[in-house]
């Protein structure tokens, strides 16, 4: 399972900006890409490329501000999307958009179905909020970065917290990437430590006149708020799908269609991996640094 949307989003801003021959943005195009051809070298039988829908979902019902602090999409990003989506349909890999819930949700039900099913479930992210659906059978991997948590003592390696904490652990910190606002003052190690001794977020607000000084006054005013956090944070597993993982086969790449692209948008080095002729790749050129102005 990719997440699409994330690695569009974390591509653009890691990399710098690359425009083609013809003067198109290509950065997180060709980031994303790179992804890709890493994720497929693994061979999966099945694989999707889920990315957020448009409009609003769920999350945005339940709190007005949600993602509001979010700039719109820049324009050189925009023009990225659909030559993204042109590529991944000719890799052979099915993309899912569902309206009202994030791409997210989707991952998040397809994992479970999958591993209920007895499938060995990967999950392509740079995303922290995968960290919850870590269990026997679910791995995270940031293909990006090369990380991978497959197990309990992996996330706890990571956040401090097991799999199933990650979830309080969100809704006490916050997220400010979603303009979730979490307890005052409250980082990660702060949030580990409450839940080491709670072990719940509903043992840290039963227990929160225990906890002495600024950082209790702080966490007391956010118990309000806390439970919504906590509906906020959590990745639906529920979705309601035209179909399941096994119908998400990986299909025969468009070799001509993927030729055309490559060539297109300059990635000599995918071109040649697929057999393009160093006559075509000797034609084209990689994608170049734009500078700041």
């Amino acid at each position: 399972m990719i997440d699409g949307s994330s690695y569009l989003y974390r591509a653009f801003h890691a990399l710098p900006p690359l425009t083609n021959a013809q003067g198109e943005p290509t950065g997180a195009l060709f980031g994303v890409v790179n992804m890709l051809r890493a994720t497929l070298k693994e061979r999966p039988a099945y694989i999707a490329f889920v990315v957020d829908a448009p409009g609003k979902t769920f999350r945005d019902d339940l709190y007005a501000d949600y993602k509001a602090n979010r700039p719109s999409m820049p324009d050189d990003l925009r023009a990225q999307v659909q030559p993204m989506c042109d590529i991944v349909h000719a890799l052979g890999i099915d993309i899912l958009r569902i309206d009202g819930v994030e791409a997210d949700d989707v991952i998040g039900t397809l994992a479970l179905q999958a591993a209920a099913d007895g499938l060995s479930v990967t999950i392509s992210t740079g995303d922290k909020d995968f960290a919850q659906l870590v269990r026997p059978g679910i791995e995270l991997v940031n293909t990006m970065s090369g990380s991978r948590m497959d197990s309990d003592e992996a996330v706890i390696a990571k956040f401090g917290v097991r799999p199933d904490q990650i979830v309080d652990l969100l809704a006490l910190m916050g997220d400010t990437v979603d303009n979730v606002p979490g307890v005052e003052k409250c980082g990660p190690k702060t949030a580990a430590k409450w839940l080491a001794e709670y072990d719940s977020l509903d043992g840290v607000i039963a227990n929160a006149d225990k906890i002495k000084g600024k950082i209790g006054d702080n966490l007391r005013a956010a118990l309000p708020r806390l439970p919504l956090n906590r509906e906020l944070v959590t990745i639906k597993t529920d979705v309601t799908l035209a179909s399941g993982p096994r119908a998400l086969d990986l299909r025969e790449p468009n070799t001509e269609t993927l030729a055309v692209l490559y060539a297109r948008y300059g990635f000599t080095q995918a071109l040649r991996e697929m057999g393009g002729t160093s006559a075509q790749a000797g034609l084209l050129s990689e994608p170049v640094a734009l500078g700041d102005d």
